[in-house]
This record gives C-alpha cells, sequence and structure tokens, in this order.
C-alpha cells in the first residue's frame, strides 16, 4: 500500500511540473527509486514481487539513480543542449555553414570531496514517508541551488519541443557530416544513419568533378555520445554513385537502400538496392535481384511488409508514376503490383519526394509532387496490400483552426520529411515537418501530426523549425523520440544547406528512457569506459549496449580519461547515505 501511495504521489507531481520539468524531474526520480529501494527491505513476501513487475523490466535502477544524482553533484563532462530560444538566432552571414563549428565546450570532472555530508537526507528509518519525502526534496534543492551559478541549465525534458543537439563542439573538423541535402536518415535504438546526399559547394577533384558534389557517404550517429563516426565511403567500400534522393529502410539489423539518382540529376539514376552493415566491420553489397524490376528513377517511398519491400512512385527525371512494385527479401525476386492509370481510374497522379506511412493494412502516401505541382493532404491515396488497390481518406482539419485562413489542413507541399510512430493506445502517428511547394516561391518550417486511425490533424503549435527547410530528411529512433537532419534552409536573405541536428519527443516515453536521456545529457564521456564498469554502477544492460563498442571509441589523449573508480566512487558513497 505504501508502495502504491508513493507512486501515486510521484506521479502527481510529475505531471503538475511537466512543462517546466528541470530540476523537480531528477529529484523526484531520485526519491521514486530510493524509497523503493529503502522500502525492499521491510518488505513482505507479496510486497516483494511488486519489485520485478513489468515497469522496472529487472533493470538495477539503485546504481542509475546514484549516476543520475552523481551526474549533477559532481556535473561529469557537463554540456548541455540548446534550448528553444537558442534555435532562433541568426546564423552568422559571412560564415559558410558548411563547415561551421560551435565554440568548444570543456569537460571537467569537480573534486569529488567538493561536498558535505549534510547534503544529503539521512533515511536510517525503514519507514519511507512523504514527509522524509518532502526533506530530500529540500536537501537536493539546496545543493542544486549551491551549484546552479556555477553551471549550465539544469537538464529539462520538453515533448513537442524542437532541441538543437550541440554536436560540433565534440568534434574536430571533418570528423562530423557537412552540410547536405537530398540524403536519407535512418535511426536504431542506438544509432542515426545518414547515407549520401549533395551539395555543390563541396570541392571537386579532378578525377571526379561531378560525382564529388555527391556525398558517397554513410555516416554514424550514437545518441548516448553525440558523436558521429564515418562507417563507409567511396575510398573504403564499392559505395553507389546514385545517392541523391534514394529511399532508405531498416531490416533485420541492416540498412536498405533503394533508388536515387547521381549527378546531373535525372541523367543517371538507379533502381538497384544495396544492404549496408553497420557492425564492428561494416560493408556495402549490390543485392542480387530478378524478375520484373521496376523502373530505374529517384524520389520513392519505401516500406517493409511482411518481408516484402514496397516501392511506390517516383522519377526518372522526366516521367513521373505513382506504381506499385515489391520485391520479396527471401527469394529477391521483384514483382510488378500495381500500375497506376489516372487518366482512366481513380488512381493517384504521379509524383516523387513523397513520403509513405505504413499501418499494416495500408500504404499512406503522403504529399509529393512533380517539377511544377505539389499534391495536397486533405485527402489521402493509401495503396491497400489486402485487395492491392488504391483507396481514399479525406482527413480531419485540426480542430483549434478557427478562420478560413487557417482551414486547419498542412498545406500541400513536396520534399517534406515524415516519421510515424506507435502511441500508447496503438494508434499510428505520423509527423510531418518542413517542404516547399511547386511554384518555389513558398516555403514551410511547420510541423503537424496524422492519426492513422481517426485520420484527425493536429498541428504541432508548441514547435516549429528555426527557419523553413526542405530536401532534408527525419527518423524515429524507436522510443518516440524524432530526429531531424540537413536540408536546404530558406530565408529571405539566401538559401543554404544545413548540417544541423534537431531532436523533438513525440510523446511521454518511460520513465527509464527519459532516466537514460539526463543521463546522457549530464555524461557525454560514458563511451570512455568499460562495459563491466557501467553495469557495476547499475547502469542496466539494455542501456550500455546502446554505447559504442569500445574498440571503436576514440581515445585521442589518454589522460583525459576519467578514472575508472570515479563512478564505482560515487556509487558507493550514495549506498552509505542510503543504507
Amino acid at each position: 500500500m505504501k508502495i502504491l501511495q508513493l507512486v501515486v504521489f510521484f506521479t502527481l507531481n510529475l505531471l503538475n511540473n511537466l512543462q517546466e520539468f528541470n530540476t523537480t524531474f531528477i529529484r523526484h526520480t531520485y526519491t521514486y527509486f530510493r524509497g523503493l529501494i529503502v522500502r525492499g527491505s521491510n518488505m513482505d513476501q507479496d510486497d516483494g514481487h511488486l519489485e520485478e513487475n513489468e515497469q522496472l523490466q529487472g533493470d538495477n535502477y539503485e546504481g542509475m539513480q546514484d549516476l543520475a544524482i552523481g551526474a549533477l553533484e559532481e556535473y561529469i563532462a557537463m554540456d548541455v543542449m540548446e534550448e528553444d530560444s537558442d534555435i532562433d538566432s541568426e546564423p552568422g552571414d559571412a560564415v559558410d555553414d558548411d563547415d561551421e563549428s560551435s565554440d568548444d565546450v570543456h569537460e571537467e570532472i569537480m573534486e569529488q570531496d567538493s561536498w558535505s555530508s549534510d547534503e544529503y537526507y539521512d533515511d536510517s528509518d525503514s519507514t519511507f514517508q512523504v514527509e522524509s519525502t518532502n526533506a530530500c526534496f529540500q536537501q537536493l534543492h539546496r545543493m542544486l541551488n549551491r551549484y546552479g551559478e556555477q553551471t549550465k541549465p539544469n537538464y529539462s525534458f520538453k515533448p513537442l519541443r524542437l532541441i538543437r543537439c550541440q554536436y560540433k563542439s565534440r568534434h574536430d573538423v571533418g570528423e562530423f557530416p557537412i552540410a547536405r541535402s537530398g540524403h536519407r536518415i535512418i535511426a536504431s535504438e542506438s544509432h542515426l544513419y545518414s547515407l549520401g546526399g549533395y551539395n555543390p559547394k563541396r570541392t571537386p577533384n579532378n578525377t571526379q568533378r561531378d560525382a564529388c558534389m555527391l556525398f558517397q557517404e554513410l555516416w554514424a550517429y550514437n545518441f548516448a555520445t553525440s558523436r558521429w563516426k564515418l562507417l563507409l565511403d567511396a575510398e573504403n567500400s564499392a559505395m553507389p554513385r546514385e545517392l541523391a534522393s534514394n529511399a532508405l529502410v531498416i531490416y533485420n539489423n541492416v540498412l536498405i537502400s533503394h533508388g536515387g539518382t547521381g549527378y546531373p540529376f535525372g541523367e543517371t539514376c538507379s533502381n538497384d538496392c544495396y544492404v549496408y552493415t553497420t557492425g564492428e566491420n561494416p560493408q556495402v553489397m549490390l543485392l542480387k535481384v530478378a524478375g520484373d524490376l521496376p523502373v530505374a528513377q529517384y524520389g520513392p517511398g519505401i516500406v517493409i511488409h511482411n518481408d516484402y519491400l514496397y516501392t511506390i512512385g517516383g522519377t526518372t527525371g522526366f516521367d513521373y508514376s505513382c506504381d506499385v512494385f515489391r520485391l520479396n527479401l527471401i527469394t529477391k525476386v521483384w514483382e510488378n503490383v500495381y500500375i497506376c492509370r489516372p487518366e482512366m481510374r481513380d488512381d493517384p497522379e504521379g509524383r516523387y519526394r513523397h513520403e509513405v506511412v505504413y499501418d499494416g493494412h495500408h500504404i499512406y502516401v503522403l504529399g509529393g509532387g512533380t517539377s511544377h505541382t505539389v499534391y495536397d493532404l486533405q485527402r489521402i491515396p493509401a495503396f491497400n496490400l489486402e485487395t492491392n488497390c488504391w483507396d481514399h481518406f479525406d482527413t480531419l482539419p485540426d480542430r483549434t483552426a478557427s478562420s478560413a485562413q487557417d482551414p486547419g489542413y498542412p498545406k500541400a507541399r513536396k520534399c517534406l520529411s515524415c516519421v510515424q510512430h506507435t502511441a500508447s493506445n496503438g494508434d499510428i502517428e505520423a509527423f510531418i515537418t518542413g517542404g516547399l511547394q511547386g511554384d518555389f516561391t513558398t516555403y514551410f518550417n511547420d510541423i503537424w501530426k496524422l492519426n492513422l486511425r481517426t485520420k484527425q490533424w493536429y498541428k504541432i503549435h508548441s514547435a516549429t523549425l528555426p527557419r523553413p527547410l526542405y530536401f532534408h530528411s527525419a527518423a524515429h529512433a524507436g522510443n518516440g523520440c524524432m530526429y531531424i537532419f540537413g536540408g536546404i534552409e530558406y530565408s529571405e536573405k539566401d538559401m543554404r544547406r544545413r548540417n544541423d541536428l534537431f531532436k523533438m519527443w513525440m510523446t511521454i516515453p518511460k520513465l527509464s528512457d527519459i532516466c537514460w536521456d539526463a543521463i546522457t545529457h549530464y555524461n557525454h564521456n560514458l563511451h570512455r569506459f568499460d562495459r563491466a564498469t557501467l553495469l557495476g554502477a547499475g547502469i542496466p544492460d539494455r542501456y550500455v549496449n546502446l554505447l559504442p563498442s569500445l574498440p571503436q571509441r576514440m581515445r585521442k589523449h589518454i589522460s583525459e580519461e576519467p578514472s575508472s573508480s570515479f563512478i564505482n566512487t560515487v556509487t558507493k558513497r550514495m549506498r552509505s547515505h542510503i543504507d
């Protein structure tokens, strides 16, 4: 019963403070886990089973809360993400952003003995009460205030807010992707992968002057360390040359790309499929296929359904289609599923640079267009995977729309980005960002959500891109967080390609995921610890596996590595006060 009361108390406080969610989150999290640990010693047998419920999932949260609080007290390698107010800052007009880097942020480990024991609440009483919870809050509040003037702002969890990922200060020039457009990104649980792209300002060489404008590269960005790593390029692998406006999916822990164009656009197109492995020894391989292949083109949309890769639409540079082909990934055989005849029946018009989302029954086609036309997002075509024909769905406007000038629908667009997310109730939600209209005079920085079950549009009023953006790409990490990378940024002065990376929580994830997000926010040096040390500190195995493996970790200066006993010291110190 006391456990249940504590959970209710924690939840109410969490919801009441969700908008700000600054140091309150750390205090509540610490108190919640601490209460479970202290109460665990006197629980009867039935209560003991509660500690192993599905929410905790068998993770050792004692060590996690030690490390979370230790991060606040020690400020290990503190780098604070840029908040919403900083996103709108103007870039330097005289500086080309292709290789721009932020000011260096120095990592410093403060003296471990720089705090006194009276900053902790001594919970020796085994009966954990709300009064002791409040006392613990007060002690931690005083500690946080003491360090507040010496550090940057604390971690803040803000759902449906766009945050710029500050990665450039952790790299030297050339150790992260330069600005690009027409690339594609995809995400696993631990990494973001960026494939290809185009930048006409890239310095050409004598042997591949035109091809050099395209990036024959595969990059990996680790979420926990905020660091990029070049996995493959044209010098160490047989990368394809058609790496602009291709399509990219993840399947059985490998990446599969399809289609794309070289430069000049449309002069050379591809209908090939390439497979990329991303482990200790990254490789790229051309998939040998047979059957009725689709036309070589670029700008298609692809999804995986029951071991089939479906491709819809695209362009050769002259002709546009919305035809449907699929590749059996087991037999490696292509087949023609549907050829659109919009002049004869109610089939969707040909298009490219659209986005596709999938709910298990339909493949929905969002936006897209031709060189002069874009298609609206009010009536959406969807390919029925059971009947192999096209259906059309009329969508509902955003309920906050109140005027004819604001009809409640996103405007027609192409070259947008899109990810899909499964809500806690099972609904599939599609999030779209940016894009442009066919007249090349209207560009977008808005973010919208479409519920595929209710067909209801929602405009995200709490988040917008800093400036209109198109030919960018977005990916979903699987935990409810969307990432947006690169693209062409429009302003009244000029248009320039960018290599900015943004993130936005599309929902409130599991508490353990928020804890991990806070820990990695304060500790950007976790990749320097070996696996045994991290596990010994109490970080669950699931999260340790999200860090890059030890042989891949960058250790340029051995003297900068933290002591291997550091986390253990913090853990023992905190545990002594809990016990």
